[in-house]
């Protein structure tokens, strides 16, 4: 990315300290948590050797968007969380981790269990870049005389538009989904199965389509159109009611910036400045709403002292109705709620304690019964039921009845569930480059659009670090996912037949 900075001194300068401010806090963080691990610490050092690492794995030139996404996805997951826990908090990790009695020898056994998922998922990482496959150093730009952007621009970001606060406002008024929340009536599956997609990604996936298409026939990239991009995950994530926005937004600001690499077409400093700018400022207003949504109305939020009070006053006076009024929110509330979120909400090492804690348990047979959980809104889940977590969502679940969250083990705590080190490094490795190719379709079916391929890559990414409830419904998200790239593939020979013939 530096190539963004070298045009100008200044930029470049800033950039080069930018570096050395990460560099500098990676130290930092890094010997607080040195001091504060209570086990081995060569366990620790290696274990932030191999975390820090992905970083650059992350970055490096011939990485895929699944590897980039899932990368940082599990260094904040993983060491960032334990580091900043064990460092700067009590020490007790407020996520939940069952039975984890803080000893020695399970600080250990977390650490290594967790090195061999890092290390299995770089590895595959490196293996496919060696021996299967990369993206082209550069990409040839589609001649295209003609396409459906003939019927104009404004109009079709206008019908983009619409559609973003159609969805979003049906969702949000009928919560047909939402996270954390039961639907309050049933559904046809297909129109429930629609919005679901349209919101976690189908949405977006019009849009990187739009963009792509829109650069084709304009050769340029409108700052309008990432805008709009940005504004529908902004939606989106309203509507459900997730604090999850960034990810498909940054997904499709960071395959425009390589789709323009690989094309000669560079955008300037200032277009992903604003960019960034406009996610960020959109991320803090949807965070903060959801946030009071959320705390008002059915979630505990940060700390179940609110849930409890108002579960005791229930009790005490049955009629008792729940008044806003009974939690209210200040800006700096709201500022420690995301603090909060920031460094407790990562999925990754707290499920891997939970895990190690009742390793009497594991082995094949286990893994395989966790693929036979069925949904059952009224009861834990397969993984809180057997680790001990069940109680974590009680006091939201006796205050609201369409209350269902869940707690997940994540897919390295999911795959320690064999309760072998070399399992657990072959289910890593293999479902990387299952999800390499993925993208490799996303990119190939789509004529070469990386800012599609991008979103993909994220979702994949997003899904395996939360991965752990409903196993055996992984056909679902990932079926979605292969049917999306096969409409956009039928999509492009329609449009390449009826629209960009050379006149």
């Amino acid at each position: 990315m530096s190539h963004l900075f070298k045009a100008n001194k200044e930029l470049l300068f800033i950039y080069k300290l930018i570096k050395i401010f990460i560099i500098f806090l990676l130290i930092v963080l890094f010997y607080y948590g040195f001091q504060s691990y209570t086990g081995n610490k060569f366990l620790y050092l290696f274990f932030s050797i191999i975390s820090n690492y992905l970083i650059f794995f992350a970055f490096r030139k011939k990485a895929i968007f699944f590897e980039t996404f899932l990368s940082l996805l599990l260094w904040l997951g993983f060491w960032f969380k334990f580091t900043c826990t064990i460092s700067f908090t009590s020490g007790n990790f407020k996520e939940g981790v069952g039975l984890f009695d803080y000893s020695k020898l399970l600080f250990n056994e977390s650490l290594i269990v967790s090195t061999i998922g890092l290390v299995a998922f770089i590895f595959s990482g490196h293996f496919r870049e060696i021996f299967l496959f990369n993206y082209p150093n550069k990409l040839e730009r589609i001649n295209l005389k003609n396409n459906f952007f003939l019927f104009g621009q404004k109009k079709i970001w206008l019908i983009f538009f619409i559609s973003i606060l159609v969805v979003g406002i049906l969702n949000f008024h009928f919560k047909i989904y939402q996270k954390g929340l039961l639907p309050i009536s049933e559904l046809n599956f297909l129109i429930s199965g629609s919005f679901k997609w349209l919101l976690l990604f189908g949405l977006s996936s019009i849009s990187a389509l739009l963009i792509f298409y829109e650069f084709n026939f304009f050769r340029k990239f409108f700052l309008t159109s990432s805008f709009l991009a940005i504004f529908e995950t902004f939606i989106s994530s309203f509507s459900m009611l997730s604090r999850g926005m960034i990810f498909n937004s940054l997904a499709i600001i960071y395959g425009i910036y390589k789709f323009s690499n690989k094309i000669n077409k560079r955008n300037n400093f200032g277009y992903y400045l604003k960019s960034i700018f406009f996610i960020f400022i959109f991320f803090y207003i949807s965070v903060s709403s959801v946030n009071y949504i959320r705390s008002n109305y059915f979630y505990v939020g940060k700390s179940s002292e609110f849930s409890i009070e108002l579960l005791t006053k229930k009790k005490e006076t049955p009629n008792y109705e729940i008044d806003i009024k009974d939690k209210p929110i200040t800006f700096e509330k709201n500022n420690s709620e995301i603090f909060y979120l920031l460094i407790n909400r990562w999925v990754g090492i707290d499920g891997v304690m939970s895990v190690v804690s009742k390793k009497e348990l594991l082995n094949i047979q286990f893994l395989l019964s966790a693929f036979e959980e069925r949904a059952k809104p009224d009861a834990p889940t397969f993984y809180e039921l057997t680790f001990e977590l069940e109680s974590m969502n009680s006091s939201s679940a006796n205050l609201y009845e369409n209350v269902k969250g869940n707690t997940l083990p994540g897919i390295i705590a999911f795959s320690y569930y064999s309760g072998s080190y070399f399992v657990l490094f072959l289910i890593i490795f293999f479902i990387s480059i299952l999800a390499s190719y993925i993208e490799l379709a996303a990119f190939k079916f789509s004529s070469k659009n990386m800012i599609f391929s991008a979103l993909i890559g994220q979702v994949i990414a997003f899904r395996f670090i939360h991965f752990g409830y409903l196993p055996h419904q992984s056909y679902l998200l990932f079926g979605t996912i292969i049917l999306t790239i096969i409409i956009i593939f039928i999509l492009n020979i329609f449009l390449k037949k009826n629209f960009f013939q050379k006149k």
